[in-house]
């Protein structure tokens, strides 16, 4: 989440003094004219894109728009009205009437306080952590819904309002659909990042020549020379992912360290495993805790190459551990169950601090 800090320090620098002014007079315009009022049956997504023509791009590999756009679609279903925020939106915006505030990120408004309370202190500033953030950060919003339980019990000793709340899928969206012209036998679907470290997948399969079929951004200094032919394509529509997933032999999963140490699991473990795909992963405690040996795990290059050996030679055992890894993703991570419990701890939270919405 800390890619592209200079380019949103930046951003957000011509933000400040470019709109700051028109957003500030515009706020006390309408405070003049009629009873400004917070509307907590709305709120806002903020996500680590900066213009609003990046997010409308079909072309955007970033994961974390999809699932923004996933939670708006399910707040609906509870009566609360979301939309996402790109950094241009909320700063254009800043005096909007929506009552919850929810952050994808935590850089820049986070990092060194939170711009927006400072226009309405009553407004609800909620983080929605997938990836580590420093305590700083957290400190700067009302409330915290993280998905690793080692997180949020620390949080909980500091005082800090914290939920644990799992990542999720949509299962009208990630469903078994497998089709014969998506097969592939061993599917990685992931972006490299130039600040960032080789992925662990891609580094274990150059060293042990396990061959894959790579869909994601970034990979042309990393996949040259003979191994180009693994790159077959930059970006996948989400609405096909479903296909891939379903037809692979063996889906690829892989987690950043600082992920692992904090025990957050990636929401690919969902999707994946809600399409009933086979996935095999890098060894993550969580992970083993939920799924048991129904998702194989390698902590080594020579372990990774193990079981892709075996389980590519045995479909049946790949059927077997599919199927009872969709079983427990069916039954335990669904939008559905998820976004509910995260509206309800929300409107409890409102109710406990005595905000009157509008139209109350």
């Amino acid at each position: 989440m800390r890619r592209g800090k200079l380019k949103s320090t930046l951003l957000l620098a011509a933000f400040a003094v470019v709109l700051l002014a028109g957003s500030i007079s515009g706020y006390f315009s309408l405070a003049d004219k009629q009873p400004y009022r917070l509307d907590y049956h709305k709120a806002v997504i903020n996500i680590l894109v900066a213009y609003r023509e990046e997010l409308d791009s079909p072309t955007l590999g970033i994961g974390e728009k999809y699932l923004a756009e996933d939670m708006a679609k399910e707040m609906a279903k509870y009566g609360v009205e979301a939309k996402v925020y790109t950094l241009e939106d909320s700063y254009a915006n800043l005096n909007f009437n929506e009552g919850f505030e929810i952050y994808m990120r935590a850089y820049p408004e986070l990092n060194n306080g939170n711009i927006h309370k400072s226009f309405d202190e009553d407004r609800v500033a909620v983080l929605f952590e997938t990836i580590p953030y420093e305590s700083g950060e957290v400190y700067n919003v009302d409330m915290v819904f993280t998905g690793s339980l080692k997180k949020h019990k620390e949080y909980l000793k500091e005082g800090i309002i914290s939920h644990f709340l799992p990542q999720f899928t949509r299962f009208d969206k990630f469903y078994p659909a497998p089709r014969a012209e998506y097969k592939t036998k061993v599917l990685y679907v992931a972006n490299q990042w130039p600040d960032m470290e080789t992925r662990k997948t891609i580094r274990y399969a150059l060293k042990t020549g396990v061959e894959l079929d790579v869909y994601g951004k970034g990979w042309g200094d990393v996949l040259n020379g003979d191994k180009q032919n693994w790159w077959k394509k930059k970006q996948l529509p989400n609405e096909e992912l479903k296909y891939y997933y379903s037809s692979a032999d063996i889906v690829l999963n892989d987690t950043r360290d600082d992920m692992i140490k904090a025990g957050f699991i990636s929401n690919r473990i969902f999707d994946v495993t809600a399409c009933k795909g086979f996935l095999i992963s890098d060894y993550i405690a969580e992970i083993e805790e939920i799924y048991g040996d129904s998702i194989p795990m390698y902590k080594t290059k020579e372990e990774f190459k193990e079981l892709i050996d075996y389980y590519l030679a045995h479909p049946e055992e790949r059927r077997e551990k599919a199927e009872r890894a969709y079983q427990i993703t069916r039954e335990r991570f669904g939008a559905e169950k998820v976004i509910k419990d995260m509206v309800q701890k929300m409107e409890a939270y409102r109710q406990e601090r005595g905000l009157k919405s509008v139209g109350e």
